[in-house]
């Protein structure tokens, strides 16, 4: 079972918007230089449970990271629901690159801007949800070190 890891990448406070995502409110972290998404209009993502989730993301690491797990937690009606994230979905070094298409791995080069290319299936367990408010969090060991918010309609 596949999930919407970068539904990613589920976003910058509002001040900092850019549609449909956001940096994470009050935390100082970076976030997504740019999420493209043919599942995604200029207000908000839309993912189909059982279908797809096609994302192209540019992200500047400033750091050199051994690992990039990603945690995503939908709210709703302000209560967290975390989305499982599976393999090999659930870190996103696996699908990093050079943004000249070059091929890259962890640990990251500091103050790198990598692409992100993900198509995973969105998984049917996932609940339905209205323009709820996706945030994904990108780990190394127990340090958060990017974090973006993405409106999300899932169905």
């Amino acid at each position: 079972m596949k999930s919407i890891l970068l539904i990613v990448l589920v976003a910058l406070v509002f001040h900092k918007s850019h549609g449909f995502w956001s940096e994470c409110p009050g935390t100082g972290l970076p976030t997504l230089d740019s999420l493209e998404s043919p599942n995604c209009s200029r207000d908000r993502c839309t993912a189909i449970r059982g279908e797809e989730f096609v994302a192209r993301i540019h992200v500047t690491l400033h750091g050199a990271h051994n690992e990039l797990r990603t945690r995503l937690t939908a709210f709703f009606f302000g209560i967290g629901i975390n989305l499982p994230v599976v393999p090999p979905f659930d870190n996103m070094c696996n699908f990093i690159h050079f943004t000249n298409g070059t091929a890259a791995s962890c640990p990251t080069i500091p103050n790198t801007q990598y692409v992100v290319d993900i198509s995973m299936l969105v998984s049917p367990n996932y609940p339905a949800l209205n323009n709820a408010l996706v945030q994904a969090d990108y780990f190394d060991g127990d340090e958060r070190i990017l974090c973006a918010q993405i409106l999300s309609h899932i169905i």
